[in-house]
């Protein structure tokens, strides 16, 4: 684990109005608790950030699809971020069109600029599981964007993922559980409350 007093950053990833339709993503979403752990990652995060905001980065993505009639095209309503989850003016948005959320965009440089020489601890949580949040963990891991000695951390109830189809032998429970034990190579993988807890030390509440 990092030094208590290095720096961090939380990622969001497309948590999204088009999410909260399951029909184009399959027939059953995973985690219900999702919404409540997420919005609690972000309140926590929030009052982190204003314990110390040159230390820690709130950063928030989202998916713009290049296909005219998909659910997350910017023209569409499902591209708007969630209510719970929409970025305050300060925080900053990155735009992507793949899974990775380090392709085609600055945050790999944004994220190794914040860090500096000196590491830290990167937090990554959003939509959907087994997409867009696994692909961009296990780059930020490949990448090493923590540097040497920092610590990626996958928040596995803070995220779901869908069922494909009603013919599919696997639940979405079950893809969202193996796709984030998948990840123990990465990242580390933590619960929401673990997390919060980590933070509240940091900022000196006890």
């Amino acid at each position: 684990m990092p030094a208590h007093n290095s720096k961090t950053a939380l990622i969001m990833v497309d948590v999204q109005d088009a999410f909260l339709d399951y029909k184009p993503w399959g027939t059953a979403r995973s985690n219900p608790r999702f919404e409540h752990n997420a919005g609690a990652l972000l309140a926590a995060y929030r009052q982190l950030v204003s314990f110390a905001p040159t230390s820690h980065k709130l950063i928030h993505i989202n998916h713009a699809s290049v296909n005219p009639d998909a659910p997350l095209h910017p023209s569409a309503p499902g591209f708007a971020f969630q209510t719970f989850a929409r970025p305050h003016p300060e925080e900053l948005v990155i735009t992507k069109n793949v899974n990775s959320a380090f392709i085609g965009t600055n945050l790999e440089s944004v994220l190794r600029e914040h860090y500096g020489v000196e590491g830290g601890e990167l937090y990554i949580a959003g939509l959907t599981t087994d997409h867009c949040v696994s692909t961009t963990t296990r780059m930020a891991g490949n990448l090493k964007v923590v540097g040497q000695g920092g610590e990626v951390v996958f928040i596995e109830d803070a995220t779901a993922t869908f069922k494909k189809d009603e013919t599919s032998p696997y639940d979405a429970e079950t893809v969202h559980g193996v796709h984030a034990e998948s990840l123990r190579e990465f990242a580390s993988v933590r619960k929401t409350d673990e997390v919060i807890e980590r933070w509240r030390l940091r900022s000196g509440d006890r």
